[in-house]
């Protein structure tokens, strides 16, 4: 796996999983996966917490929450 850090874009890739194929910006690694979060306009900021293996980088954000 790549190595991710806080910053990293990454697409939700199980179609199992309720977000798919939602895009996160990540806020947080961890030894099972991410914490990461998608700013939604007027409505404030929803945070996910997704598993290793079900999710792939994509890229890296520009801008990232503080």
């Amino acid at each position: 796996m790549k190595k991710l850090q806080k910053g990293d874009i990454v697409q939700v890739t199980d179609m199992e999983d309720e977000w798919f194929p939602c895009l996160l910006i990540i806020d947080e690694v961890k030894a099972w996966g991410i914490q990461g979060y998608v700013s939604v306009p007027g409505s404030g900021t929803a945070y996910y917490r997704i598993a290793n293996g079900k999710f792939e980088k994509v890229g890296t954000a520009t801008i990232v929450m503080e």
